[in-house]
């Protein structure tokens, strides 16, 4: 691994307090760069959806039910049109009926909490967490999706993601998966940039690294 002056600010951070994720970030940046989190310009309620969407489904399956829904709903993807819609209607995208009915649950929870819905960008990461999974069929998973990728917020931990679980496998050259827990007391090393490490972790999967690309 080279020196840690060689990475950037938040990558030598996590290097230095988890030599093995350090490991790991140097074989992703040299291999295809660094990772970075900031905010999206997608509207919030657009961002929920497309996380619900590609929620425990392949990447190419959800992308395609996600452009078949929103050439269903059209322009503006709002909360109004969603709520307009028919559950079943929102599934003939080809989406699950738990789904369906989670997306008119949002676009309900939307047009319902205007001011809350507008101040999200604005509230603490629990604040978010505890408004959004109030909504029924919205879990932790998909509110840790929405902070890290729509929010840009650096320190969430998706404990539970099947891909970060594959990642601190890797790192912690374990036999089996890590579990949820064991990935919550690794990621206790990361703070204050867990949704980087994140980052990193589910890249090794997608790159389909080994123990042995790690040095």
């Amino acid at each position: 691994m080279p020196a840690p002056k060689t990475l950037p600010r938040i990558e030598r951070a996590l290097a230095k307090a988890d030599p093995a994720l350090g490991r790991l970030i140097k074989v992703i940046i040299e291999r295809s760069g660094p990772r970075h989190v900031a905010p999206s310009p997608t509207p919030p309620f657009e961002a929920l959806v497309r996380a619900v969407v590609y929620q425990s489904v392949s990447a190419k399956a959800a992308a395609s039910i996600y452009a078949r829904l929103k050439a269903e709903v059209g322009k503006p993807f709002s909360p109004g049109k969603i709520g307009a819609m028919s559950e079943a209607s929102i599934a003939a995208a080809g989406l699950a009926k738990s789904k369906a009915r989670a997306i008119a649950n949002l676009a309900a929870w939307f047009l319902a909490n205007r001011k809350r819905a507008k101040a999200l960008p604005t509230l603490p990461d629990d604040e978010v967490v505890a408004a959004l999974t109030s909504i029924p069929g919205v879990g932790p998973w998909t509110v840790n999706v929405f902070l890290i990728f729509n929010l840009g917020r650096e320190d969430v931990m998706p404990a539970s993601d099947l891909g970060i679980r594959r990642g601190v496998q890797l790192i912690a050259r374990m036999r089996s998966i890590a579990t949820p827990n064991q990935v919550k007391e690794r990621a206790l090393l990361w703070r204050p940039y867990r949704s980087v490490a994140s980052l990193y972790l589910w890249t090794s999967i997608r790159l389909k690294l080994q123990q042995a690309d790690l040095g």
